[in-house]
């Protein structure tokens, strides 16, 4: 399942860094990555989407969790954008 503009829009100086969890409601979508949906193209601000995580309740409900970094050189939107591994 494919997934952008997921979670609020999120202001990064450079070297700043965004600490997001995601759900799809309940249940396990698998393997899923996400990355900085970034809302200012033409801004040559890269992001670095890193520590991907999963976490399994005790009711096989799945929570995923990614950092996001700006490594600069401007302050950038974002939010995220992302899939399972199929």
């Amino acid at each position: 399942m494919a997934f952008n503009n997921l979670g609020p829009l999120t202001q990064l100086a450079p070297g700043g860094v965004a600490y997001w969890w995601y759900n799809f409601g309940g249940g396990d979508q698998g393997t899923q990555f996400a990355s900085a949906d970034i809302q200012n193209p033409g801004w040559s601000s890269p992001h670095l989407a890193d520590q991907q995580r999963k976490e399994l309740d005790n009711n096989d409900n799945a929570t995923y969790f990614v950092n996001i970094t700006n490594q600069g050189p401007g302050t950038c939107n974002h939010n995220l954008q992302g899939g399972g591994m199929s």
